[in-house]
């Protein structure tokens, strides 16, 4: 630890070492100085909390008084702005943060206000991924941890109003029985009292890699034409096997507004699940297995572990020429969910899951690399730059699931 390899617990040493008076980094057991470092990162995680508190006091206070039920806060102007749709983003986004936190006066009357005039009943083009983890996930957590069935209400009138972005199998095989996703009372009483603990949990408890890997996507490119006549190629060819961008909440009407679709924005089951859960509507679940077994069979992903960033609504590779295989942006949260769905499911979870989320850590190990840093750029990557989105990849990995 003091050998500069970790910075964070280097620092934990070098501190607990001047607090016990020893004036340097001699010789202790290694008992002493664990139980020194543990006890320094509760007193830095103890510290966070109050800042991370302090911070949101001071934002939503701000939000409460300026822009309440508004999507954003203009931060220089101090005005509220609905720049996505009015549907009100930051206030849904914020409701188990504000409950987690203990703000729960100001919860309440945010829970009110999307109880009486947060309106889905609109005429406008939605990201189905942005919806889902900030609406549909924020309602849907809020529910668990307060039991107002007023968010739940909410909840499924906007996955309802999605819905329709879920293409029909249309042949595909449905492998996974959904009957463990519609527990009877008892179960259902235990998975929500078991969801409120592990957010709760999540909340109290406490390589130089650019996320990108880049390979020759020649190998992934399946052309599945041998195995179909003309008239079957065209149909496979033509076929939406995978949710497409944007639905209009209204109507109904979908888009593929960019021409590609996102590996990670075609597979949210964590939100979707839960709500199949807490509905019994278990098609709400069974969509996003459906996506994980079309990205399956068009990629590979069991024996693969990876599948590239851009794909073709039948779910096949799209030809893109900056088309790659990538842990940051477009592709992080796939891979993310792979875990947290095994996690959340526990021994209902989709055996597919499981096998794509061990292939994913199988051929990881053979390509991470450590590079010296901070001096030069390692010559594989060719730039100093790095991704935000693929942080989280260290702790997914350190996860103690045993079956993920």
């Amino acid at each position: 630890m003091a050998c500069g390899r970790c910075p964070l617990l280097s620092r934990a040493v070098r501190c607990t070492a001047r607090r016990a008076g020893l004036g340097g980094l001699g010789p202790r057991p290694p008992e002493a100085w664990k139980h020194q470092a543990y006890a320094y990162l509760r007193e830095e995680a103890a510290l966070a909390q109050r800042q991370a508190r302090a911070m949101m006091r001071h934002v939503w206070s701000n939000y409460e008084q300026r822009a309440f039920g508004k999507d954003e806060l203009k931060p220089v102007s101090g005005r509220g702005t609905d720049s996505w749709g009015g549907l009100g983003q930051t206030l849904v986004d914020s409701l188990d943060t504000l409950w987690l936190m203990g703000f729960h006066e100001e919860f309440d009357r945010a829970a009110d206000w999307a109880e009486s005039h947060l309106d889905f009943n609109k005429n406008l083009n939605v990201n189905y991924f942005e919806t889902s983890i900030r609406h549909l996930g924020g309602l849907v957590s809020a529910f668990v941890l307060s039991s107002r069935p007023g968010l739940l209400g909410k909840a499924n009138d906007l996955a309802m109003r999605l819905a329709p972005i879920f293409p029909s199998p249309q042949g595909a095989k449905q492998e996974l029985s959904m009957s463990d996703l519609n527990p009877g009372t008892g179960r259902l009483q235990d998975w929500f009292d078991g969801a409120k603990r592990f957010l709760h949990q999540v909340f109290t408890d406490t390589s130089d890699f650019s996320g990108e890997l880049d390979f020759d996507l020649g190998d992934l490119v399946e052309d599945p034409s041998g195995h179909f006549t003309n008239d079957e190629k065209r149909a496979k060819k033509d076929h939406t096997a995978l949710p497409l961008s944007d639905v209009n909440l209204q109507t109904g009407k979908t888009n593929d507004l960019a021409g590609y679709l996102s590996l990670a924005e075609t597979y949210v089951p964590l939100e979707w699940k839960a709500l199949a859960l807490l509905t019994s509507n278990c098609s709400y679940a069974v969509h996003q297995d459906q996506v994980l077994h079309v990205l399956n069979e068009s990629a590979g992903l069991e024996t693969r572990g990876y599948a590239a960033i851009l794909l073709k609504k039948n779910g096949y590779v799209h030809g893109m020429q900056d088309n790659r295989i990538s842990l940051g942006s477009r592709g992080d949260s796939f891979y993310e969910y792979l875990l947290k769905d095994a996690i959340f499911l526990g021994a209902h979870a989709n055996p597919l899951t499981l096998s794509v989320w061990g292939a994913f850590r199988a051929k990881l190990r053979n390509l991470l690399v450590e590079v010296d840093m901070p001096r030069s750029p390692d010559a594989a990557f060719g730039r100093l730059s790095v991704s935000s989105s693929p942080c989280s990849l260290s702790g997914r990995l350190a996860s103690k699931t045993e079956k993920a």
